[in-house]
């Protein structure tokens, strides 16, 4: 079958399957918290105490600013913070997907479990710990900057094209996973790579500008610019450029089901 067949029957079993991921997701964001005192608030508490490190050591002791023009807009570690959210979401999709249908063996066996919903599972779980540090963001965005335009409304639509990134990179890497043991480890190396890549530490005018297009080939890269400009400084968001990333990420979204689809007959042998 084509990838625009997969794709259609991709919509149909998301849409059939719903009910059964948002039940799992909410089990899974639940049982990191099973035992604490708190509960499921630490998602809110971690991104608090996370920020507010952030601000003591590159605000008091650093005394870091990120350029001229954005110093009297925001300080330095909402900057960082809402570059690390990004890359935060993704890189807990990529470290988790890899081992998420293998530690699920018990499941792989059983005929009538939708195994697609196990990497979607994983994506919704960490999507709902980076809207939660959202929130957290633009509250400290009102407190310390008193503002948010109306370009702050883009924000869903720039989330889309990520989750949908997500969701096709958590399929491909769950099924590679069960083939590939070392794809754990390899990952954990990308991780990195995509965060000292992309302008998460440094504004990308730091960079000579003929080094900078090489930026954009990092995902993160085009996320990470247009939250800090729609959230903290007020700009406008880069329509053509969402254009493409929902291109992009739609024609991961489905490649990722399809090379699922296609592997996920043999996963049964190899656990």
């Amino acid at each position: 079958m084509s990838l625009l067949t997969d794709g259609t029957g991709m919509h149909a079993d998301l849409l059939r399957l719903r009910v059964l991921i948002l039940r799992m997701t909410w089990r899974d964001i639940s049982s990191r918290y099973k035992g604490s005192v708190l509960g499921v608030f630490w998602s809110f508490i971690s991104p608090l105490l996370t920020l507010a490190l952030y601000t003591f050591l590159f605000s008091y002791v650093f005394k870091a600013r990120w350029n001229e023009q954005s110093s009297g807009l925001s300080n330095y570690a909402l900057i960082l913070f809402a570059g690390l959210i990004v890359h935060g979401f993704l890189s807990d999709v990529l470290i988790r997907a890899c081992s998420v249908v293998r530690a699920q063996s018990n499941l792989v066996k059983k005929v009538v479990f939708p195994l697609h919903a196990l990497p979607a599972v994983v994506v919704f779980s960490v999507a709902f710990q980076m809207v939660v540090s959202l929130v957290v963001l633009i509250a400290l965005q009102l407190v310390l900057n008193g503002h948010l335009t109306m370009a702050a409304l883009a924000l869903p639509l720039l989330l889309l094209p990520l989750i949908f990134i997500g969701l096709g990179v958590a399929w491909l890497l769950g099924a590679l996973g069960v083939y590939l043991q070392d794809l754990g480890q390899v990952i954990g190396l990308v991780s990195t790579a995509l965060m000292f890549s992309a302008p998460i530490l440094y504004p990308i005018q730091a960079l000579p500008e003929v080094v900078q297009p090489w930026l954009l080939l990092n995902p993160l890269t085009f996320f990470v610019e247009q939250l800090r400009a729609i959230l903290l400084f007020g700009g406008s968001p880069d329509w053509f450029g969402l254009l493409i990333y929902f291109i992009v990420s739609g024609l991961t979204l489905v490649l990722g089901w399809w090379v699922f689809e296609r592997t996920k007959k043999g996963f049964a042998d190899v656990l």
